[in-house]
């Protein structure tokens, strides 16, 4: 009788008991998956290096990881004096940085997208302007 056998756990891919399933869930419950991992920490630092080339203010580029249903996603926070830049004429710019951050992901297999985050706060509209 192996020791699994003894211990009343069942010999059909568990392990001491539990299913690698219920492995991951615990690890993620217990925070084991809030660290980001070398090949996003590269993503991260390929978008920002992409976008630090074109701004004024490189000094104020961020980036975050957000996730959602389809993959990752790598959100760009720049000064609001380059948020232009980096979207450029008729989106392109923000274009050729998605598709450098997709083709980078292909390594790793990730689904991964970036967006430009804005401040969409409404400007003050003077005194006496309608």
């Amino acid at each position: 009788m192996s020791a699994a056998e003894s211990n009343g756990a069942e010999s059909n891919g568990t392990e001491n008991g539990v299913a690698p399933d219920d492995d991951i869930m615990n690890a993620a419950m217990q925070g084991g998956f809030d660290e980001i991992g070398e090949d996003d920490a590269r993503l991260i630092e390929l978008v920002g290096f992409l976008v630090q080339g074109i701004v004024g203010h490189p000094d104020e580029v961020e980036v975050e990881e957000f996730f959602d249903e389809q993959g990752t996603v790598y959100g760009v926070r720049v000064h609001p004096d380059d948020v232009g830049r980096v979207i450029g004429k008729e989106g392109r710019v923000a274009s050729a940085l998605r598709h450098m951050a997709k083709a980078a992901a292909v390594k790793t297999g990730a689904r991964v997208t970036v967006e430009i985050i804005t401040d969409d706060t409404p400007l003050p509209v003077a005194e006496g302007e309608s």
